[in-house]
């Protein structure tokens, strides 16, 4: 019997309390425990992996809602999708609410993706907002924008390699029409948003795909009421394509600055 109890707060529990195979066992499939001789070499340890992500609906979370599939559940997503799997498998209805997207911010290059995006998205909703996310040393976009005639850009500079192409003839109609304003940053603050997507959110992107992260925590959009009034806000994180190499030295850049 563990006791897990703290001054006056009291909570006695055993393996019966907290014991659900016998619920969960014609829903939840069983996963592997795995060693590695790779990793044994590299620590003298054996080392044992329980591989919870071989897990219905991606991870564990899908033992606890198949056990608890009457309850309401809060999540940012994995558990309420563990829940809504759970809950379909038990022919039990389920409810999910989420967050209505007021903002949508977009990576643009050529503009293949954001024409998209854009068309998509005022299609099912006309007063969602569509903000684009730009390089400084390749914002053609914003100056196409700006002075409402496309411009092609002679020389880009900027460490999102991906973004550095022009609007072409097709898409730059669309962009001109349709994309309600468009937020440049420097390499700096998309260098930032790497950093935090990488020590905080625990995800490896590519400058390009950091580019819409690094447009919200800008100051430039902290300090526009037209920007920054939404709540709830869609990020594009674009792509993970990124040279491990390249990643430190651009990380450890902002170490030594």
């Amino acid at each position: 019997m563990l006791n897990l109890g703290y001054k006056k707060y009291a909570v006695v529990m055993n393996i019966y309390n907290i014991d659900g195979t016998s619920v969960i066992k014609q829903y939840a499939n069983l996963t592997p425990a795995m060693r590695s001789t790779a990793l044994y070499s590299l620590t003298g340890k054996t080392l044992s992996s329980k591989c919870e992500c071989f897990k219905k609906s991606g991870g564990s979370k899908f033992r606890g809602t198949s056990k608890s599939v009457f309850s309401v559940t809060h999540s940012s997503g994995n558990h309420v999708a563990a829940l809504a799997l759970a809950a379909n498998l038990q022919r039990i209805p389920a409810y999910v609410v989420h967050y209505h997207i007021v903002t949508l911010i977009v990576p643009i290059s050529g503009g293949g993706l954001i024409s998209g995006v854009v068309v998509g998205a005022k299609s099912r909703n006309p007063a969602i907002r569509v903000l684009v996310a730009e390089p400084k040393g390749a914002d053609d976009a914003a100056q196409s924008k700006a002075c409402g005639r496309l411009i092609t850009l002679s020389h880009t500079n900027t460490i999102a390699d991906g973004l550095r192409a022009s609007l072409g003839d097709i898409t730059w109609p669309i962009v001109r029409d349709l994309v309600d304003d468009i937020i440049t940053v420097d390499d700096g603050e998309i260098l930032e948003a790497m950093r935090y997507n990488y020590e905080v959110l625990k995800v490896a992107v590519e400058p390009s795909a950091a580019i819409g992260l690094a447009a919200v925590l800008s100051d430039n959009f902290k300090k526009n009421s037209r920007w920054n009034c939404s709540q709830n806000i869609g990020i594009v994180i674009s792509g993970g394509n990124v040279d491990l190499g390249a990643l430190w030295e651009s990380l450890s850049r902002i170490t030594r600055t």
